[in-house]
């Protein structure tokens, strides 16, 4: 690199007489061993190969030598072991045993881990061989030592030798192109000075370069040639040289290298898990965008790929391996996806070249909406008007500039029942909720349907909520208030061939009025107290706050409310759903509680706006004076004059209790004759038969309101307003739990029950 030295070393390099030198043993690794030289190539008319895969101190590899002349360039390519290394190139023009003397740092620190570059033989350079030291390292010592110390990196030394410029030069930039699974076309550059007698080529899949006796591979008129027989998916290595006459060979040009396509599959399954690049083997990558493969990205955080794309002109493509079958019209390509944010799209399609990323031809575009793997899947039926020798490809276009994740990727036949690809909600009430989906290929006999309060996908066993609707459309009646459901259909073409559950659909219930409550807030997220449906919050104030809070240990479970006025005119108010007895005088709100202080001053009452704190009419305040939960609650009488409509509320203000936290759980609605214990003394109400295996039945002689049933943590695990004779629990694993039935006449029981 240093031109404007030649002159100067042309002047000053003498004609010195060579001899075997002795180097100093440089020191070097003593605060890290991560930054090393990995590969290195050095190339004239002659070349160095050399690759490690661990850390050495200091290697000799002095046998190792590249073949220049005077006035020639010698091309150094150099890979590191770690982003932030980088390496100085050290030459002993005068092999005198030392680095020190002008010109002898020809090479000089680049910023980049990879890094292309040369350096100049001084036209008057001896014939002779000189010692090449490699320097590597992240952070160099000032001022640099060629014999150390280096406790960033390593030392590894070649040698060069000068001879008289060579009567036939190698000819140069050896490409690989037409590659298939057995096939290549290699093309190489031809020296200023064309032989007269063509040229030889060898190639190989083993990494040892040819030598001067090595037996070429085959001869060449032309500066290409064509290769056969070759294995797939293998790498190979190809070197050319020139024939000036039959005893007249140049050396071996630098190698070229190129891996042969996989032979075409028939099926495919990848999740990734054993790549240990960028990119999967016989997988393909087309444009300038970003992807790649990461253990964060994949189904349970394994590995999967990240595809993102800023615009239309950073384009991303991933190409699939070849398939022989591509074009038979029986198969499918199914895949999952999900977004972090925003949602994106995939476009799903194929390339007629897979080093050419405009003949790509979009087969379906995918909107990708979900934020998590589990209840996904998508598919995209592949027509057998796809070319036969095209390759399936997955392409992020860049509209919208959103990363999408993808994963567990197959290329199988296509079921013979196909699934719907849409499915839309609509009308939802607090018990009901109206689905439409597009109807599928195959023209069912009907469709199945299934909801759930989980979102755990269901299998090919699993039983519908709803078998054999005739129709798009359906009518989900009788569920719960305030609940989030997770809903499923699929095509049902006869009895025992049914297609697969499609994506999930979630609806979040509507609020109602309820008679009863048990709420310990543990299925909701951490921040606002609204992230439990039908509850609401009035703060004033600038630093009021009234939250779901679950890094402070809890009454039951792990998460509670926190409020909290810290200062002057702050008020803090959570504010309860609706019960359609607020005014019976028969119920009372219990809960649990503690205060930062032991002087704490909590009040219940009721809203009648639960937008407006001005609203808010006591009804009895309560002395906080626990610091943490213990097994007491607090228990207010809600008296039957408060207003049908109103709202109960809990009340934290400044001007009552100054700046204090108070922390609230396991907060119940219930008749207040009952207390603790909830024992109805009438023994006309039955729950049987106990133990149950799917189905109880409830016997009494007044009417059922509702009905819950808890697990023995205190969670309500399932919720049933104006419950039928019969109830279903099937979907409750086995174990005991608790059922709580509230009569019409605000009465209740509370039973074990065990399912078997």
């Amino acid at each position: 690199m240093r031109k404007q030295y030649l002159l100067w070393m042309a002047l000053l390099i003498p004609s010195w007489q060579l001899s075997a030198q002795t180097y100093c043993t440089p020191t070097a690794g003593a605060s890290s061993q991560n930054n090393y030289l990995k590969n290195a190539i050095f190339f004239d008319q002659g070349a160095i190969y050399y690759d490690a895969t661990s850390y050495q101190a200091y290697v000799d590899n002095s046998s190792q030598m590249v073949t220049s002349y005077p006035g020639s360039t010698v091309s150094v390519h150099l890979e590191h072991s770690s982003g932030g290394s980088k390496s100085y190139v050290w030459v002993d023009w005068n092999a005198d045993g030392d680095f020190d003397d002008f010109y002898e740092d020809p090479i000089g620190p680049s910023p980049f881990n990879t890094v292309d570059d040369q350096f100049f033989i001084p036209p008057s350079q001896e014939p002779g061989i000189y010692r090449i030291r490699v320097q590597s390292a992240s952070t160099f010592s000032n001022p640099v030592n060629p014999c150390g110390p280096n406790n960033y990196g390593g030392f590894v030394d070649f040698s060069l030798k000068i001879d008289s410029a060579p009567t036939c030069f190698a000819p140069s930039t050896l490409t690989a192109s037409n590659i298939t699974n057995s096939t290549a076309t290699i093309s190489w550059e031809a020296p200023t000075t064309i032989p007269g007698s063509g040229y030889e080529y060898y190639y190989t899949s083993s990494t040892t370069p040819p030598t001067a006796t090595t037996s070429p591979s085959g001869t060449s008129s032309v500066t290409s040639a064509s290769i056969s027989g070759l294995s797939s998916f293998t790498t190979y290595y190809v070197y050319a040289r020139s024939v000036c006459s039959a005893s007249d060979k140049s050396v071996w040009s630098l190698r070229g290298t190129f891996t042969t396509k996989c032979d075409p599959m028939t099926s495919m399954f990848e999740n990734f898990e054993a790549v240990t690049g960028a990119t999967a083997n016989c997988w393909d990558k087309l444009g300038p965008g970003y992807m790649s493969i990461s253990s964060s990205s994949g189904v349970n955080n394994s590995k999967g790929v990240t595809q993102s794309s800023l615009s239309a002109a950073n384009f991303s493509i991933a190409v699939l391996p070849m398939f022989s079958n591509v074009n038979a019209g029986t198969h499918w390509l199914r895949f999952k996806a999900r977004v972090n944010s925003d949602p994106g799209v995939l476009d799903i399609g194929y390339v007629t070249n897979d080093s050419d990323a405009s003949t790509f031809t979009t087969i379906q575009s995918v909107n990708i909406k979900n934020k998590n793997y589990d209840g996904y899947e998508y598919n995209v039926i592949i027509p057998n008007t796809v070319p036969s020798t095209a390759r399936l490809a997955i392409r992020h276009s860049g509209i919208p500039a959103v990363n999408i994740y993808w994963d567990e990727v197959y290329w199988e036949p296509k079921p013979s029942c196909l699934p719907i690809s849409t499915i839309t909600t609509s009308n939802i009430t607090s018990t009901s909720v109206d689905l439409e989906w597009a109807a599928s290929a195959s023209s069912p006999s009907g469709y199945d349907i299934y909801y759930s309060l989980n979102n755990t996908l269901p299998t090919a066993s699993t039983p519908p909520s709803v078998s054999n609707v005739q129709g798009t459309t359906y009518t989900i009646s009788n569920l719960n208030i305030a609940k989030t459901y997770h809903i499923w259909v699929r095509p049902r073409c006869s009895n025992t061939d049914q297609g697969v559950w499609n994506n999930i659909t979630s609806i979040l219930t509507a609020c109602a009025p309820v008679s009863s409550l048990s709420e310990n807030f543990d299925s909701y997220n951490v921040g606002l107290v609204t992230n439990a449906p039908c509850w609401g919050k009035i703060t004033v104030g600038v630093i009021a706050s009234c939250t779901i809070n679950g890094s402070t240990p809890a009454a039951s479970g792990t998460k509670h409310i926190n409020l909290r006025s810290v200062s002057s005119g702050d008020i803090a108010i959570a504010v309860l759903p609706e019960f359609s007895n607020v005014n019976a005088g028969t119920h009372q709100l219990k809960f649990k509680a503690y205060s930062s202080v032991n002087t704490g001053k909590l009040k219940v009452g009721y809203v009648t706006d639960p937008t407006n704190a001005e609203s808010f009419v006591l009804i009895k305040q309560l002395d906080i004076t626990n610091t943490s939960y213990n097994a007491n609650y607090y228990t207010v009488n809600v008296p039957a004059t408060v207003p049908a409509n109103a709202r109960l509320a809990i009340r934290s203000d400044h001007a009552t209790s100054t700046n204090v936290s108070y922390y609230i759980d396991d907060v119940n609605w219930e008749n207040g004759s009952l207390g603790t214990s909830e024992v109805l003394t009438k023994p006309e109400l039955t729950v049987y038969p106990n133990p149950f295996t799917d189905m109880i039945n409830i016997s009494s002689e007044q009417k059922v309101s509702s009905m819950a049933v808890y697990d023995f943590s205190g969670k309500i695990v399932k919720e049933i307003i104006n419950p039928s004779a019969s109830v279903s629990l099937k979907e409750l694993p086995a174990g005991a739990y608790l059922i709580k039935v509230i009569l019409k006449n605000g009465t209740a029981k509370t039973i074990k029950a065990v399912k078997k």
